[in-house]
């Protein structure tokens, strides 16, 4: 005896909605195949390629190093030179910065000419290196060091207000920092190269 709640579908209609769901399930099969070819194909080309060019790419991989280098060289002056301009430029606007330049950065994009690195600690200047060399400039000669400290006093970070030269020596200057208390906070230490060219500023408290 049948169930009168069992509704009996038509088995042709059955039979139809297996018959559909199969092709769609052969399409997707398919198509992930042809995908998987495609990029295996591809990978095919690509090592080809480079199995072709590697002979002649090794006999130019001096000339690509050197080329490199003196890209790396190129640029190095370009930021520099920019650099000039930009701290020689008397009409550039400052609403055209970020931020108003302040004595520090005039001290290092101005003075220095951003040809010395800078570094920092409890908020005063530590030490100015050199750091041009690889791009074919040479360190500044400061002629009057002195003078220099005083000027730049603010942008050290030292409260200093009189300078006092020290011991000196063909590759060293050496220069007491002294407060408004006649007290000696600071050193300031100019090491030079054998042109007298500042290498680098070093201070200490």
């Amino acid at each position: 005896m049948r169930n009168a709640d069992v509704i009996d579908f038509p088995k042709s209609r059955t039979a139809k909605k297996s018959a559909e769901i199969r092709r769609n399930e052969r399409r997707a099969v398919a198509a992930v195949s042809m995908f998987s070819v495609l990029i295996v194909m591809l990978f095919v080309n690509q090592w080809l390629t480079a199995n072709s060019s590697s002979s002649s790419w090794a006999d130019q991989s001096r000339n690509i190093a050197s080329y490199d280098s003196s890209l790396i060289l190129k640029d190095i002056t370009w930021e520099q030179d920019l650099a000039k301009r930009i701290s020689m430029d008397k009409s550039t606007s400052p609403a055209a910065l970020s931020e108003t330049p302040d004595l520090r950065d005039e001290l290092i994009f101005g003075y220095l000419e951003g040809k010395y690195g800078m570094k920092l600690e409890n908020g005063h200047i530590q030490a100015l290196e050199f750091i041009d060399a690889q791009a074919g400039d040479k360190a500044m000669s400061i002629s009057d060091q002195k003078e220099f400290l005083n000027k730049y006093a603010g942008a050290i970070g030292i409260p200093y207000v009189e300078v006092s030269s020290g011991p000196t020596s063909p590759d060293i200057n050496e220069y007491s920092l002294i407060d408004s208390q006649k007290q000696i906070i600071g050193r300031a230490l100019f090491k030079l190269d054998q042109e007298g060219r500042v290498q680098s500023i070093q201070f200490s408290l």
